[in-house]
C-alpha cells in the first residue's frame, strides 16, 4: 500500500533517516503494510518516491511521476508481488512492485490518465483510462486499497479498480441502499477472512457488507451503536470505523479521536475499548494489529507421562 506523505526533507536526508531506523521499529511499520508484502513506498514533495525493503535494507529512489506538478493532488497505489527465487546460487528474494499515481479530480471524468511505474523496467508508464459511467475521486481519500493486485480507489459515488500489471480497470458500485457520503467520510473498505468488505457507521447505525460477486453486496451485519457503546462516543460526530479484523469476520474496530479504539465483536455484541488510542488519529487502513502469533491459541504443552 502506498502512502502520500509531503515532506520539506531532502531526497539525501529521507534516505539517511530510513537507513537508521531500527530494524524493530521498521518491523512496526511494514507490519502496517499488506500481509503478502514487506516493501513499504513513501513520497516526499518534489523528489519523488523511496521504495524501501526492511529485509534486503535496501531503499530505492523513483522519479516523480510524468503527471506530476507542484501543488497538485495526487491519489497513489502501491502494489508489491514477492516472487522468491530458491535456486541455491541465488537465495536474495526478487520483488516486483508498482506504483500508480493519478492526479485526482472530483468532478466526473469517463476517460483520465494512469502513471504507473515498473520495477521491472525502471521507468514509469502511462495509460488512458476509458471510463463509460464516469468516476470522480472523493475530495479526502487519496490513498488506495490494495486487495488481490488490484487497487481500489474510492470515489465520491463508486470505486474506481485497477490493475497495474495488466492496466485493466473497472468500476465497483457501492452497495445498494449505502450512503456513499458516509461510507467515504466515516466508513472503511478493506478485507476480512480473505474477502472484499465494506462499512458505514452513518447515524450509530453499523452496517457491514461483503462483495460476493461484481457489484454483489451482501449485508453481512447491522447493529444500532447506541446500544452498545458510550453516549460520548455515539455523539462524536467524527466517529469512523478503523478497520476489520484479518483473521475474523464478526470482529469490527471503531475508533474517535476522544474516545480512542472499541473492538466490536459484532456476533456476540461484545463492544472493548482498546486502551492506549485516547485522543490520538490513525490514517484509513493504518490500524495496527497484532501479529498472526499473537491471535493463534498457544499449542498445549507435552504431557509430563
Amino acid at each position: 500500500m502506498a502512502e502520500n506523505m509531503p515532506s520539506a526533507k531532502s531526497s539525501s536526508s529521507l534516505s539517511r533517516n530510513i537507513d537508521h531506523l531500527s530494524d524493530d521499529l521498521l518491523a512496526e511499520i511494514f507490519t502496517r503494510l499488506p500481509f503478502r508484502s514487506t516493501v513499504g513506498c513513501k513520497y516526499t514533495t518534489g523528489t519523488g518516491y523511496f521504495v524501501y525493503d526492511p529485509l534486503t535494507k535496501v531503499s530505492t529512489q523513483i522519479a516523480p511521476s510524468p503527471s506530476w506538478f507542484k501543488d497538485s493532488l495526487y491519489a497513489v497505489g502501491f502494489v508489491c508481488n514477492p516472487d522468491y527465487d530458491h535456486a541455491k546460487d541465488n537465495p536474495t528474494p526478487n520483488r516486483s512492485f508498482r506504483v500508480v499515481v493519478i492526479p485526482s479530480f472530483i468532478r466526473s471524468a469517463s476517460m483520465f490518465e494512469v502513471d504507473v511505474f515498473s520495477s521491472d523496467t525502471g521507468k514509469w508508464g502511462q495509460t488512458t483510462v476509458n471510463c463509460p459511467q464516469g468516476f470522480a475521486f472523493a475530495p479526502h481519500w487519496l490513498l488506495s486499497y490494495e486487495y488481490e493486485g488490484w487497487l481500489y480507489f474510492m470515489g465520491r459515488t463508486s470505486i474506481f479498480v485497477f490493475n497495474p500489471y495488466t492496466f485493466d480497470s473497472e468500476i465497483l458500485k457501492y452497495p445498494v441502499g449505502a450512503d456513499s457520503m458516509n461510507i467515504m467520510s466515516f466508513g472503511y473498505l478493506g478485507s476480512s477472512c480473505g474477502s472484499l468488505r465494506i462499512a458505514d457507521i452513518g447515524l450509530n447505525d453499523l452496517k457491514v457488507w461483503e462483495l460476493i460477486d461484481t457489484d454483489d453486496w451482501q449485508l453481512l451485519h447491522r447493529t444500532n451503536l447506541t446500544t452498545k457503546l458510550p453516549p460520548q462516543f455515539c455523539a462524536n460526530y467524527y466517529k469512523r470505523v478503523g478497520g476489520f479484523h484479518p483473521y475474523d469476520g464478526d470482529i469490527v474496530y471503531l475508533h474517535s479521536y476522544a474516545e480512542g479504539v472499541f473492538v466490536a465483536n459484532l456476533r456476540t455484541d461484545k463492544f472493548e475499548a482498546i486502551p492506549g488510542y485516547e485522543k490520538s488519529d490513525i490514517s484509513p487502513f493504518k490500524l495496527e494489529l497484532p501479529s498472526l502469533p499473537l491471535l493463534l491459541p498457544a499449542p498445549p504443552k507435552p504431557s509430563s507421562g
